[in-house]
């Protein structure tokens, strides 16, 4: 466990603009920077990072928090290992004091496969320049494909010893367990329990995680043999999903960056031979479709996408396969064909960084125009075919989110293609219309309404049909419980008022925390929502703790909820502009605290009292006239009570309305 010193120490050196910036493209807006999130599928920049405030809040899905917990949430990670994450990248010492079984056994299954993978890749590359079996097949072969040990070491490359269960005992003997050596997919389990290297005898190529972590592995057979798969790739995990991983882009998104351009390609070996070529900023989809989740990835860092395919007709048709999903998310895509019988290992091989560039910006040409005269030379002068080609233009060209830069395409395949423009106008907004019910239906599917009054969906209330029905104030009364801790929060440690000791003459300056916690506990009042009054009891204890600051203290949380909590309701959308910050609303707002607190106050104790008198009507509507007298009187008496205490509540709230 790491000691509260390493962790403030952590917290103090992190800066959310380093830190968000190491994963997405960010752009300065005001005092502020903004870009895509990475947390939903945002096509407009949404993420908005505050330097002065040390944190980031999607202003759409509602994702953000300090530099730690960003860290958390997008490395899919503990907070332990976020801690080291950034302690790692500040160079900052991480003292940690011993865990207990039961902190040992907390840190979970992804640690240890995380772990089991950094042991593996270790292991394979011990082999490959250690062993005379990994340097006369492993290491050889990489030679052979011309990669300098610099490189080889770069990636991490390794060599899986040949024999059924060699890697297996390895782990065993240093203390891995059976079940993350199955989970991870380095050994496949048999029917007798026996164990079976997955990659036995296979050069390793590992797969790093945006963050630098190992989270998979693909091993490439150097015997030629009869049905045996020339390339074995780690199954699906827990920390692997390969939908959402691409090969290089941890020694990519600098590069992507500072060129603002990506290289799209389609194997481990064309991505290491660019690297040692001079060119940093490629990817590699691994020979597999584009998805999603990795077009996501490089639109992170870059809305510039170049795709370099053999120039065989093998090539020319892969050039075309998955493309649309880059247009749909508003990515700017260039094709590049290479020289015939060439694909990228072969070409950068050939090339420094200054010939690959060069011979890049006389060949590439942009997607939509390539797919257009490619289509046309397929057609030739068969009118069905044409008929046909011209469809599948308007498709494409339907896709793109942008209406201008649709425009751009009408008029230029007008005249390429040899078509009224007015008529792929008119077809083009028919297929966007199609588009968009499409995504319509998917998102909000109901069945029993006509698609065109499908509604916007409302959000989920966290109570039931019956308690809205009969207490309407349930949900009335988190929100005033929330409007109070929004001040317990964002100015806890303020001081309202003084008093002073008749005794001693002492003066204490009362806080909003003591403020509130007094009032409730006159009153004898808890939040009823456990989180709120978790904070509360947190902040009392708190508040007269030297130079503490609630905001502050409860943004930079260890419990995730209550950082999440603490960072909506201390930011707005623009996160102190200037031109918001001109208005000195927070003063403003500082000058008036003793009211507003007040007011907010009074609020909830007329919502707790609406909702007591609604409960008191509907056990006396309930009440059968057989019931005992006495108990309908003592309901009536009390309800009496609860309206005579909220007539003199209200004389008060007429009183403390706060002018705008």
């Amino acid at each position: 466990m790491i000691d509260y010193a390493t962790i403030e120490r952590i917290q103090s050196a992190a800066q959310i603009y380093e830190v968000v910036s190491d994963f997405i493209t960010l752009r300065k807006r005001g005092v502020n920077f903004v870009g895509l999130c990475p947390f939903h599928e945002d096509k407009s920049p949404s993420f908005y990072v505050s330097p002065a405030k040390n944190i980031c809040k999607c202003f759409a899905c509602g994702e953000g928090g300090t530099p730690i917990h960003f860290v958390m949430k997008h490395e899919n990670i503990s907070y332990a290992e976020a801690l080291k994450y950034l302690a790692k990248k500040y160079a900052i010492e991480v003292k940690e004091v011993e865990l207990t079984e039961e902190q040992k056994q907390a840190q979970g299954d992804r640690d240890s496969l995380f772990i089991l993978n950094s042991f593996a890749q270790k292991n394979f590359t011990h082999n490959l320049f250690e062993t005379e079996e990994g340097r006369t097949f492993g290491l050889s072969y990489f030679r052979e494909r011309g990669f300098r040990e610099d490189i080889i070491r770069k990636f991490q490359l390794g060599y899986s010893l040949e024999g059924w269960e060699v890697f297996a005992q390895e782990a065993l003997k240093a203390g891995y367990q059976k079940q993350f050596l199955e989970k991870t997919g380095l050994v496949i389990m048999r029917e007798n329990n026996s164990m079976m290297d997955r990659f036995r005898g296979r050069v390793m190529f590992p797969v790093h995680s945006l963050s630098g972590k190992i989270v998979a592995f693909g091993g490439r057979i150097l015997k030629k043999e009869e049905k045996t798969a020339k390339y074995v790739n780690s199954p699906e995990s827990e920390i692997y999903h390969k939908s959402n991983e691409l090969y290089g882009i941890y020694l990519a998104r600098q590069a992507i960056v500072k060129q603002d351009r990506c290289f799209l390609v389609e194997g481990y070996t064309d991505v290491i031979s660019m690297h040692q070529a001079g060119i940093e900023n490629v990817v590699a989809s691994s020979g597999t479709a584009l998805t999603l989740g990795q077009i996501r990835l490089i639109h992170r860092f870059t809305n510039n996408v170049t795709v370099l395919y053999d120039g065989d007709a093998a090539g020319i048709k892969a050039a075309v396969r998955g493309i649309d999903l880059l247009l749909e998310a508003g990515l700017n895509i260039k094709i590049v064909l290479l020289p015939e019988g060439e694909d990228p290992d072969s070409f950068a091989q050939k090339q420094n960084a200054s010939a690959f560039h060069e011979y890049i910006a006389q060949n590439e040409t942009d997607f939509v125009r390539f797919k257009a005269a490619l289509l046309m030379q397929d057609a030739g002068n068969d009118p069905v075919k044409k008929a046909k080609m011209i469809t599948e233009i308007v498709d494409t060209i339907a896709l793109i989110p942008e209406e201008i830069i649709r425009l751009v395409y009408v008029k230029e395949c007008s005249k390429l293609l040899e078509v009224d423009e007015r008529a792929l106008v008119r077809n083009i907004a028919k297929k966007r219309q199609e588009i968009l019910l499409q995504k319509k239906k998917t998102i909000y599917p109901d069945p029993a309404r006509p698609e065109e009054d499908v509604p916007f969906p409302q959000p989920e209330t966290p109570f039931s049909e019956t308690q809205e029905t009969f207490f309407p104030q349930t949900s009335i009364l988190l929100e005033h419980e929330k409007a109070l801790l929004y001040y317990v929060i964002r100015y806890g440690e303020h001081s309202l008022y003084e008093t002073q000791d008749e005794t001693t003459g002492a003066i204490h300056r009362v806080k909003v925390v003591e403020f509130i916690t007094q009032d409730f506990a006159d009153d004898e009042l808890a939040f009823t929502h456990p989180l709120y009054q978790k904070i509360l009891e947190e902040a009392a204890l708190r508040c007269n703790d030297g130079n503490w600051m609630a905001e502050t203290y409860f943004v930079n949380h260890t419990d995730f909820e209550i950082s999440q909590l603490a960072v909506e309701m201390t930011t707005t959308k623009y996160i102190e502009s200037k031109v918001h910050f001109r208005y000195r609303k927070k003063e403003e707002e500082t000058e008036k605290l003793a009211e507003l607190i007040s007011y907010v106050l009074l609020n909830y104790k007329d919502a707790i009292l609406r909702g007591e008198i609604d409960k008191l009507n509907v056990k006396i509507k309930e009440a059968e006239v057989g019931d005992d007298f006495e108990t309908i009187k003592s309901l009536i008496i009390q309800l009496t009570d609860w309206e005579k205490a909220r007539k003199e509540l209200a004389l008060n709230l007429r009183e403390r309305i706060i002018p705008k």
